[in-house]
This record gives C-alpha cells, structure tokens and sequence, in this order.
C-alpha cells in the first residue's frame, strides 16, 4: 500500500487555494470509477468533461504527479482529488498491478532519470589531470571575482539611489513604486537577490503597521546596515561573514554542509506556513530538539508549477541529524539523515519551550547583539488570548501585556473561535514588531494555522 498522506499535506501540495477546494469536491471515493494502489504508485479514473474519464496518477516517491485532463495547473484538481481520496480512505484503493497507462508514464519516468543519472555518473567518473584542475579552480575563481565585482557594483548604485530617493522624504520616495522595482531589478542583474528582497521589504513596511514610518525605518536602517558591512566582511567572525553573503544572496554548497558532522536529536515539528515569494513557493518548518532545544528552520522551494516536499505534521517527532549552516546565531538546517516520523502526545509539543513576552523579548535581543539582520525569530507564548482592539488584533496574556498579531496573518478571527475566548498557547514567528502565530494548542489539541487556513477554502 502506498504511504498514507494526510488531508494537510495533500492541501499543501495545491497550487492555489481554488485548486485545493476544486480537489477536495472531488477527494472521496465514490466519485472516481477505478482506484489503485501499489507500494509507490496511486491512479484512478474519474469522469470529465470529454467522452473518455480522465486518467489520474501519482508517484508517491516524488510525489509527482500526472493527468489527462487539459488543466495547465500542477498537480490539477484530479491528482488533487486523488490524492485527498487516498488521504481519506487508502483501503477504497485496490492493490493491484498498475494498468498500461500507468506503467508507461512510470517506465518513462525511470528512463529520464536513468539517463541523467547516467550523465552524472559519466561526468563524475572522467579523469581529471592536475592541469585540467588547476585550469577550473582558476575559472571557477574568476567567476567568483566578477561576481563580487558586480555585487559591489550593485551595492554603490543602491547606496547612491537611496541617498537621491529618501532626500525627498520618506512618505514620497515610497510612493514611487516604479522607481523600487526598477531598483530591485537591478539588483538581481547585479548577482545580488538578497538585497532585492531586503529592499522590497523595506518598500512593503508601509503597509505593515500603523506605526509605517517607524517600520518603514527599522527596514531601512538594517539595509544600510547591512550595505555598510558587506564590503567589510573579511575584518569580521566568519559566521557573521557567512551571514552577510547569505544575506546578499551567495549561495551555499549543500554537498559540503552535508559532509559535515551534524546534531542528531528527536525534532518536534512545531509548525509551518508557505508563502509565494517572487513567483516561487517557500515552505518554512520549524522544528525543536527535545534533548538540545536547538531551534532549526527547513526552507524548502518551489517554482509555481512544481510541487513542495511533504513535511510530518506538527506535533510529529523526527529521530534524525540535521546540519546547520553556518550563521552567527544557526537557524537555518537540512536534514542529513531521519527515521519514519512518529506520533506523540500532542499536549507535550511545548513542554519546556514556553515562554511569556517578557522571556520573547529578551530571547530576540541577545539574537540582535550577535546577527542584527534576523527577520523571523521563533517563539513560544503561554497561555496568551486573541483580543481585536480597534483596527489592530493583540495576543494578551494573564498580566494585560500584549503583543501585536501580523497583518499579513490572514486568520485572526479563526484563531479568536479556536480558543473560544480562553487563553491558547501558541507558537510563531516574531519580526521585533509583530507576531506570526503558526500552530496552537487548545483543548490537549495542536491545530496548525497553514492547515486551518486549507480547510476553510
């Protein structure tokens, strides 16, 4: 039998919210005329629109998926209807050989990726004299070379665009959203995407809060911050250096952290969200070791029409390594190695991380005193109750002390019916101005935010 998704991780896998309500209508099994299932594979047929019913199936392994309706949205509502069916009730699918239609996708997959793997392989096992290593290192130097020049290059156009648009106030440079997109987009021809984004986020500040013009300054004054510290990462700790060039947008080379010893622990998964980022998927997991109580942050990415990797729901515990790249305060993880998840008691998922504001507020300072630039730090809020007070949304605790909910967190009201009132406690992110609650627990129960938000499309 194929491994059992969950409704969660079916709905996170949808391209749009419309895509995941068109699937759910179609996510029971009594509305598709043929159900399969092997150890790796999921199909089914299921009436259309054409004289043929449409042929949908899965690869769990991937997951990946394919159909022969004319949708171009990926994975279309069929294999989204599937999926959720099998969700629903994997014993409704037959285990059975896959039908011709079905090996013959499958049989075309593992040809491509024989081929590449080939390919791989065959470059991997060409021998390399000195002469031919020296002549890439040299290149592969020289690459590096003018990309810094160019970042550099990027980093004085930005500096002088800034000083000219914020002479004429901060209120009417911002408005000139032309001017910051043009900006932005000479900054990704100058090789340094990081700065984009960190220049949108200043542009977007305005809309953020009430209090825009204090927002909108924070973001700038980290921005100059960080322009200010770039050029002079060499005379600074290599973890605050391999910030910076995180920052910027240089890449790291997975392989090589990979290689390095990492810190195995049982990670709680304490909650997710994703979120489309210039036109890509970014999926944020959090996790908590329950021995080290290291916090890590998994980013996974997707462009539009690729699906993200499925991730355990929270509350789920991973027995695995993971390593951590290198920063001035580590949040940022892969994981080298992992067992199945498991099942715990939902209720313990914060044992010993809760905290109240007072013990948020110190935790986030001491991050700034060692890398100023964070932008999502993860917390855990105690007993704290959802209170609307005029246009603004609060977290308050027993004590009256409050914390601003994020505008951009879609549901305050969902969040004010789950605890009906009473205090929840709550995990999420917090941007020094607001909080971004992620999953909570009420009533022994841990309900994901990114899942609530699915269910009520």
């Amino acid at each position: 039998m194929a491994s059992a998704w969950t409704a969660e991780q079916v709905g996170a896998m949808a391209p749009d919210a419309a895509s995941a309500a068109a699937g759910r209508k179609l996510g029971s099994a009594a509305k598709w005329q043929t159900l399969g299932q092997t150890e790796r594979l999921i199909w089914g047929e299921i009436e259309g629109s054409g004289s043929k019913p449409y042929q949908a199936c899965i690869d769990v392994a991937g997951p990946a998926f394919k159909c022969s309706c004319p949708s171009r949205k990926f994975p279309c509502k069929h294999g989204l209807g599937l999926a959720f069916a099998h969700a629903e009730a994997a014993q409704a699918f037959a285990s059975d050989t896959p039908p011709e239609w079905v090996a013959e996708w499958l049989e075309k997959r593992e040809a491509r990726a024989e081929r590449q793997a080939k390919r791989d392989a065959a470059e991997d096992d060409k021998p390399v004299d000195d002469e031919t290593r020296r002549r890439r290192a040299a290149a592969q130097g020289k690459r590096r070379e003018q990309r810094e020049e160019k970042i550099l290059a990027g980093i004085a156009e930005l500096q002088h665009w800034l000083d000219d648009s914020l002479r004429q106030g901060l209120a009417r440079a911002l408005d000139q959203t032309q001017a910051w997109d043009h900006m932005r987009a000479r900054l990704v021809d100058a090789q340094a995407p990081g700065l984009a984004r960190w220049l949108r986020r200043c542009q977007e500040a305005r809309y953020l809060s009430e209090d825009w013009q204090g927002s909108a300054l924070r973001a700038l004054s980290g921005l100059q911050l960080l322009l200010d510290a770039y050029p002079r990462r060499a005379s600074l700790p290599e973890p605050l250096a391999a910030d910076l060039e995180e920052l910027v947008g240089l890449p790291h080379n997975k392989e090589r952290l990979l290689a390095q010893t990492g810190i195995e622990d049982s990670w709680r998964v304490m909650g997710k969200w994703i979120a489309e980022e210039e036109r890509l998927q970014v999926q944020r997991t959090w996790l908590r070791g329950e021995q080290t109580r290291r916090w890590a942050l998994l980013l996974d990415f997707a462009a539009a029409s690729a699906v993200l990797p499925i991730t355990p729901v929270e509350g789920a515990s991973i027995f695995g390594e993971l390593v951590f790249y290198p920063s001035a305060w580590p949040l940022r993880a892969l994981i080298k190695t992992q067992d199945a998840p498991q099942d715990v008691d939902a209720a313990s998922l914060m044992a010993g991380a809760l905290g109240g504001l007072d013990a948020l507020y110190a935790g986030y300072a001491e991050c700034l005193t060692r890398m100023p630039w964070i932008e999502r730090f993860p917390a855990t809020l105690g007993q704290v109750a959802p209170l609307k007070q005029g246009d603004e949304w609060l977290l308050v605790d027993g004590a009256g002390k409050s914390v601003p909910i994020a505008r951009q967190f879609p549901l305050r009201w969902e969040l004010l019916a789950i605890g009906g009132g009473r205090g929840l406690d709550v995990f999420g992110e917090w941007d020094g101005e607001a909080f971004f609650p992620l999953t909570v627990i009420a009533d022994g129960r841990v309900q994901g935010m990114q899942a609530a938000q699915m269910e009520l499309v």
